[in-house]
């Protein structure tokens, strides 16, 4: 067994969002989504999709509503079969529909010797956007906000977020430390 790292970015956004850490390449893309949300800062709370040459790996949307029939289920692909597939070494992760927040995941190592902790988070930067802002729009609206720019839609946005938010800092450790539970699951501690 090996390990791999990974660098997740948001697009859409600047500066740019991005987080590198270590899986097993033996974690199933569910797992995987697991420690995005984790290392990204988001919430969990929307379907999301892994995307590679027309490929589709997620959830099953529960209501029927958006299109996702054509969806392989991301519990069923281990994270090496889809890479041993890359011919570019990036795929696509698409969370929260409405929202859109894409990300391009570039694979940056593979055959890593296996190590403890794992996962495990290396670097970031800059703070996730909040959830259910309206995506990156909303988001460019919510700085403009903080920044003290007049935004209708930023302010309310600010009203209901507050201006504790801090778009430029990263949380390394709270990060890492939401990581344990995943960790213990593969038992390399």
């Amino acid at each position: 067994m090996t390990d791999i790292v990974l660098r997740v970015e948001l697009l859409d956004v600047e500066p740019r969002i991005w987080r590198r850490f270590v899986v097993p390449a033996q974690i199933n893309l569910r797992r995987l989504h697991d420690v995005i949300q984790i290392v990204m800062g988001w919430e969990g709370e929307h379907l999301y999709e892994f995307e590679h040459d027309g490929r589709r790996y997620g959830e099953l949307d529960p209501f029927g509503d958006l299109g996702m029939d054509d969806v392989a289920q991301a519990v069923n692909l281990k994270l090496c079969t889809l890479i041993s597939r890359l011919a570019d070494s990036e795929f696509r992760y698409l969370y929260d529909f409405g929202d859109s927040w894409e990300h391009r995941i570039v694979v940056e190592e593979t055959s890593l010797e296996m190590s403890a902790p794992c996962p495990r988070l290396l670097d970031g930067a800059m703070a996730c956007p909040p959830e259910d802002i309206g995506g990156a729009l909303g988001y460019a609206s919510l700085k403009a906000a903080l920044a003290g720019d007049a935004d209708e839609h930023g302010e309310m946005l600010l009203e209901v977020i507050g201006s504790d938010f801090a778009p430029n800092e990263f949380d390394k450790s709270r990060a890492a430390a939401e990581l344990v539970p995943i960790q213990k699951r593969f038992r390399r501690l």
